[in-house]
């Protein structure tokens, strides 16, 4: 167990910051109506992927603006309900 936690702060640098951001998107009516029909035939759900890449786009722009260089992040994409979606970026920050 000790061993493990030795291993574990070796990862983490000493001059790096988390950093989380989260954005929350949701659906019009319409495009709802569309995806619906779009998955019955096998289709690519481009609502979804339009609102995915909105929140991801708006994350790049905080970061952009806020000057933040990453060292190791992700997006983490969770449905919230029906049409609403959760996109996490966490990662650390460089200094």
């Amino acid at each position: 167990m000790k061993e493990q936690q030795k291993n574990k702060n070796k990862l983490v640098k000493k001059n790096t910051k988390p950093i989380t951001i989260t954005k929350v998107l949701s659906r019009n009516f319409i495009m709802d109506f569309v995806s619906k029909f779009q998955n019955m035939l096998g289709l690519n759900l481009t609502a979804y992927e339009k609102m995915i890449q909105e929140g991801i786009s708006q994350i790049q722009k905080e970061l952009k603006q806020k000057q933040k260089k990453m060292g190791w992040f992700r997006y983490e994409i969770s449905e919230l309900s029906n049409g609403a979606i959760a996109i996490m970026f966490y990662g650390v920050e460089e200094e």
